[in-house]
Formats: structure tokens, sequence, C-alpha cells
């Protein structure tokens, strides 16, 4: 481990806009007391602290996804010494790469968006999607037998509907939140049946003999405030 990281702690939740609809949400460390990087040249990335921050209404906030995941940018630190770190590297709103190459960081990773596994006879696993009460479409890969046989009983949509910007920027996988609620049932044959669901399905399915093991965990965004 570097002199310059050592014993540094990760502080900040900070957002940035992944897509028009979704923020992605990490601990960083404050990068700004390195020196030949100031606050303002984060800001000006879309670095939103989440402590205090306004967001838009009907925004989803996500924090640990595996995707999608944020464009990451990197930079020279002017003025470094030998030990002392020369350059960081971070992550960039999707709407602010310009801003940040005219300001001289350099793009180390692209944006990554949630890969989907449509329905196929040559396939046996399937991407299923369930729809949380913030509105996002937490994607997990389930088998194809299962989908055929309960996704209409638990909520779950296939990869095939998601046809539009709209739906697609909702789309999230492998994150602590939002993760949706998690249910079984017991099957006639003695086995038993467990997935994730869509949070409009919890009534119907106790009705069907399912019972609830986890909640959703998710971020609220209300109108004008920041996430909860």
């Amino acid at each position: 481990m570097p002199a310059f990281t050592r014993g540094k702690k990760r502080e900040d939740l900070v957002y940035v806009l992944v897509n028009p609809t979704m923020y992605y949400g990490w601990k960083r460390k404050d990068i700004a007391a390195l020196g030949g990087i100031s606050e303002g040249d984060l800001t000006n990335i879309g670095h939103l602290k989440a402590e205090g921050a306004t967001l838009a209404a009907g925004s989803i906030v996500v924090i640990g996804a595996k995707s999608p995941r944020p464009a990451r940018v990197s930079r020279k630190i002017s003025n470094a010494t030998v030990g002392q770190q020369q350059s960081v590297s971070t992550f960039c709103a999707y709407d602010k790469l310009a801003t940040a190459l005219g300001a001289k960081w350099n793009v180390a990773e692209s944006r990554k968006a949630v890969t989907l596994r449509p329905p196929s006879a040559a396939r046996s696993s399937v991407t299923a999607i369930a729809t949380l009460s913030d509105a996002s479409k937490y994607c997990f890969p389930m088998n194809k037998a299962d989908f055929d046989l309960f996704a209409a009983e638990v909520g779950l949509e296939a990869a095939s509907t998601i046809t539009t910007d709209t739906a697609r920027n909702k789309l999230v996988s492998g994150s602590t939140r939002p993760r949706p609620g998690r249910a079984s049932k017991l099957l006639e044959d003695g086995s038993s049946f467990s997935s994730f669901f869509s949070s409009s399905m919890a009534g119907d399915m106790l009705e069907l003999g399912y019972a609830i093991l986890e909640e959703e965990v998710v971020i609220a965004v209300s109108s004008g405030g920041g996430g909860n």
C-alpha cells in the first residue's frame, strides 16, 4: 500500500448521474485534500455529495451496483513530488464527459450498461427483471424453466420487454441498494422455489402460498430532496 493511501478513509458518499434517471453512489476519499485537485474540479465532473444533496424527483439512487457504472476518468496531479500521489482516478457523470476532457481529465474506463439475456431455446438461464417501488428494475439471472413456471406469480419481466431508453435507464444489477424482496414457496413435490419479486406483487403472492423472506431495500427520493 503506498504511503499516500495508508490510513485514508473513504468517508464521503458521493453521487454522479450514470444516465438521465439514475444516480450512482459510492464512498469516495477526500480527493481534494491531495492538492492539485479542487472541490470545484470534482463538481465540474458531476460529483454531488450525498449529505444535503438535492436530487430530481423521481430519480433512482443505486449503491454498490455492478452495473450500470459511470465512466471513470483520470488526471495527473499538478506539482506532485516524489512519494506523493501522482494521479487520481474517479467516476464522472455521463453528461460531464466533455467538460472533463476539456479540463485535462482522460477517460480511463467507459460507462458500463446492464447486460440482458433474453429467452432463447439455446439458453438455460435468462435475465429476470423485478420492478421495485422506486421504479428501478433489478436484473438477475434465473433458470429458464423456473422463469417460465413462476415469473407471472412473482411479477418478473423478461429482457425482451425492455424496448425503450426510458426502461433501460431504470435497469440495475448486483446493487446493495436498491434490492428486491425475496420470497419462497413450498411446491407439491416437497421442494421449494425462492426468488426476488416485484414489489407490487407482495399481496398477491401471499394468497398463492409464498412466504416473504426479505423486504425490498430502496433509497427513496422525495420531491426536490435527497435520498433517504
